[in-house]
């Protein structure tokens, strides 16, 4: 059974979680519930959790605890509070996804609860390159959950890049026609944070590539959009003589697009 916290002072999410019938039946154990900063952190220093809802009246109160899970539990995954019975049970189910993927490898000495929330984040944001997310709601929901230092509400860069002609046969020999195995062998040359946004290659279902540069959380930057734009060109430039030395693979860019923020590739 999962084990949850739920941080709260408004009236609305402390009916609609207690409303739930029945917490074994889908999954998890009763939630722990504390009413601000200090609770939390009291409960969290003493019980285990395997997921946190926050949802507090004061955004000072809030911020406290975010900043405190930040700094202690990098990978603990902060799902939405529901404001009904039905939304709770609906996050709830979202969560326990995650949470089931994230505790199914407990066993293994070599499991790595990171890397398996890094494989779910590249997951999402390959979904949305694709257009397969329309929901913003949805994307800040699971952005959140899975633990993302990305903001949703400014610019970002998506940057395609391709394979000279006659390449795909390289790939495929290589990789085995793995878009996974191909996007994880690009992490290494192009994953990384600069000037105060973080960069994701991504290797679509379909065999495109692409590298998203997002906004991280509290790393504001004075820089114009044009010389952020050249900043994280050059570092792509950067990452395709990497790829090309220790991995034999040629790249080249095709199209620099610069959106408004994440939630506008939702569109």
């Amino acid at each position: 059974m999962h084990k949850l916290l739920l941080v709260s002072d408004r009236d609305d999410v402390l009916k609609a979680f207690a409303a739930v019938q029945n917490w074994e039946r889908i999954g998890f154990k009763a939630p722990h519930i504390r009413y601000d900063f200090e609770g939390a952190k009291q409960s969290l220093s003493i019980h285990h959790a395997d997921a946190i809802a926050i949802a507090l009246k004061e955004d000072e109160e809030k911020e406290k605890v975010i900043a405190y899970i930040r700094a202690n539990f990098p990978y603990l995954p902060v799902f939405q509070a529901g404001t009904t019975p039905e939304e709770t049970l609906r996050y709830l189910n979202e969560l326990k996804t995650v949470l089931n993927r994230l505790q199914a490898d407990f066993s293994s000495d070599k499991y790595d609860v990171g890397k398996v929330m890094l494989e779910f984040r590249h997951d999402l944001f390959r979904k949305l390159v694709s257009g397969e997310i329309k929901d913003q709601d949805m994307l800040y929901r699971h952005m959140r959950l899975l633990r993302s230092r990305m903001e949703t509400d400014r610019p970002c860069i998506l940057i395609e890049l391709e394979q000279p002609a006659g390449d795909d046969d390289v790939l495929e020999g290589r990789w085995h026609g793995s878009n996974q195995l191909m996007e994880r062998a690009l992490v290494t040359s192009f994953a990384r944070d600069v000037n105060g946004y973080h960069m994701v290659p991504l290797v679509t279902d379909a065999g495109r590539i692409y590298i998203l540069a997002g906004p991280l959380h509290g790393q504001e930057t004075n820089e114009e959009e044009e010389s952020i734009t050249s900043t994280i060109r050059a570092c792509t430039v950067e990452g395709i003589d990497h790829v090309k030395e220790y991995q034999g693979l040629d790249l080249r860019i095709t199209q620099i697009q610069v959106f408004p923020s994440l939630n506008s590739l939702c569109e």
